[in-house]
């Protein structure tokens, strides 16, 4: 079938592109002498990034005048680069939001503690409780005087963000990163998280895990919260780590396949295009201690997302217009094979780019090697053919066993006498003719049944075991 031909074939360019950029970042060792491990770990480490920014963040076009959001969902199949991904990537985030977490409970035992105290002296004083000042909707209340252009002028100041929100924009809504485990610790998080955007982590299992990722990513694409209640629209990304292999048995059921099929997957699976990392390429610049750099980078982003005084998108002026529509065409020859990846994967390129540039930006300005947009091109064009081989793979394994097993219910029907196509058809169900004849072919090419005209028998029947009569 044309969905599940695995292309392991790539242009010598392309790959020696990509090498280059993954030797420069130091992928082997991220991998710990995994080469599919460190590919996947990088890949982590500039969505990651780009997932934690500020909302809104983009590549802008200055010519065009457009715009690129990034952010990517993720799916990283395989015990190692799950394992890799949950040190390196997952831990220096959820350290990040724990710290938050401690600053916060650290200021409410504060702050209650405070309020005890003011409260006893201002009752011994006889000093009256301090009053807040008035929020922009007290202004817009009857009691106010305004003409008609000064109140829409006001009215109209409610569409957009608050000024200066303060600390409160920090304390009341804290959370950037958040592990999931049910759909109500998914609504927990949903209910803080900062500015609207969110970046969770859910493992995927055969159990639950495809309904709870299938929940996750129904809320975060869209923006709409399955919730009884009214609330703010929170979008954002979603990381899934399938470190037991359940994404095979998933996708051969169709359980959560929609879903499964709306992130980037990294997978362990030798799917190809393979890649080497040669003896010329060794000579390449190499940017020192990536794990550091990513731990830098990170931080750097998230004090970023929580910084209210300067509350803007992170954005990067490249051309990007150009090369975006070169990759959109170039997942379009891929859309026959994986329905959906030209919409799935269009910010992958830009999220890349994004990622890695920051990566490099904090590096020290005598191991600031310059990031070729071809290299990334390459990268993220190897991470497509990837994925689009690791599912025809799982698929062509599945349809083999089933396959499999269909050849050998037919052999146990045909012990019966010879029936034809249509006979064998007629006592299963969901068969097609097509799936029929290759189940046939397998008895024929083994030897176990042959063709008589429009009818097939077997060649040789099973003996039957010897009755024998104990002693």
């Amino acid at each position: 079938m044309a969905s599940s031909t695995v292309q392991t074939t790539s242009s010598d360019a392309d790959l020696q592109q990509a090498a280059l950029l993954l030797d420069q970042f130091n992928v082997a060792s991220l991998g710990e002498g995994n080469l599919t491990a460190g590919i996947n770990t990088l890949a982590v480490m500039a969505l990651t990034i780009a997932n934690l920014s500020p909302p809104g963040s983009c590549l802008v076009d200055g010519e065009e005048g457009t715009s690129i959001p990034v952010g990517m969902h993720v799916l990283v199949n395989g015990a190692l680069s799950c394992s890799l991904v949950k040190d390196r990537v997952l831990a220096v985030v959820e350290s990040i939001q724990n710290n938050l977490y401690r600053h916060l409970r650290l200021q409410m035992v504060r702050t209650k503690k405070r309020e005890i105290h003011v409260s006893g002296t201002s009752a011994f004083l006889g000093k009256e409780e301090e009053r807040e000042a008035p929020t922009l909707l007290d202004q817009l209340k009857k009691g106010a005087h305004f003409n008609e252009v000064e109140f829409e002028a006001q009215l109209r100041s409610i569409l957009r963000p608050p000024m200066n929100p303060g600390v409160d924009e920090i304390t009341d809504t804290p959370v950037v990163f958040a592990g999931i485990g049910s759909v109500d610790g998914l609504t927990a998080a949903m209910s803080c998280a900062n500015r609207g955007r969110l970046f969770i982590h859910t493992t995927l299992s055969e159990k639950d895990g495809a309904t709870l990722l299938a929940q996750a990513c129904g809320e975060l694409m869209s923006g709409c919260p399955k919730r009884k209640t009214l609330g703010a629209s929170v979008r954002g990304e979603v990381i899934a780590t399938d470190p037991t292999g359940s994404l095979d048995v998933l996708l051969a059921k169709g359980a959560g396949h929609d879903w499964l099929e709306r992130l980037l997957w990294l997978s362990d699976h030798a799917a190809g295009p393979e890649i080497e990392i040669t003896d010329l390429i060794a000579e390449n610049q190499r940017l020192d201690h990536v794990g550091v750099r990513f731990d830098a980078a990170l931080e750097d982003m998230v004090v970023k997302r929580f910084n209210f005084h300067k509350p803007i998108p992170e954005t990067l002026k490249f051309p990007y217009a150009r090369s975006q529509a070169d990759w959109n065409a170039f997942l379009a020859r891929y859309e026959s094979r994986f329905p959906g990846i030209a919409g799935t994967l269009r910010p992958l390129w830009a999220s890349l780019l994004f990622g890695l540039l920051m990566i490099v930006h904090v590096a020290p300005e005598n191991d600031r090697h310059q990031l070729h947009v071809a290299r990334v091109d390459a990268f993220a064009r190897l991470l497509v053919m990837r994925m689009v081989n690791a599912r025809a793979l799982i698929l062509q394994e599945q349809r083999h066993k089933d396959l499999e097993s269909l050849s050998a219910n037919f052999r146990l029907k045909l012990m019966e006498g010879p029936l034809t196509v249509r006979d064998l058809m007629r006592r299963s169900t969901n068969l097609d003719a097509s799936t029929a004849r290759e189940a046939l072919e397998i008895l024929f090419v083994r030897g176990d049944a042959v063709p008589i005209g429009r009818k097939w028998k077997l060649t040789v029947f099973p003996k039957s075991p010897a009755l024998t009569l104990d002693a």
